[in-house]
């Protein structure tokens, strides 16, 4: 018998709105290695992730036509902590090889803290 998933970690304090931020990853699916939040620079020493959330596969457009495309709604949460020890979530909003304009990437958030 299959043992039940533990849940991923979710952080004790959000935001009340997801805040935007200037990151960058070595590749697009990649962890941020760093990124800018309200004018200070964090740099990233550890990160745990991705975990997807994505919008229910049987409400997307071509669900009637069988297919289960994911859309820009798609959600890559990783929990990242900085030189300094401190924690966040973060998640970059849609995916870059569906995104559906090269020069409107993905964007990447600040969702909350753990610690």
């Amino acid at each position: 018998m299959d043992s039940p998933r533990k849940p991923a970690a979710r952080p004790p304090r959000l935001l009340t709105r997801p805040e935007p931020v200037e990151a960058v990853a070595p590749v697009p699916d990649d962890p941020p290695v760093m990124f800018r939040w309200r004018g200070h620079l964090h740099r990233i020493t550890r990160a745990e992730g991705p975990e997807r959330i994505a919008p229910e596969w049987w409400r997307t457009p071509d669900a009637a036509a069988g297919n289960t495309v994911l859309d820009d709604d798609t959600r890559d949460y990783y929990r990242v902590e900085d030189e300094d020890g401190r924690r966040f979530w973060l998640y970059r909003d849609g995916l870059y090889d569906r995104h559906r304009n090269a020069d409107d990437p993905p964007k990447w958030y600040l969702h909350g803290f753990f610690g």
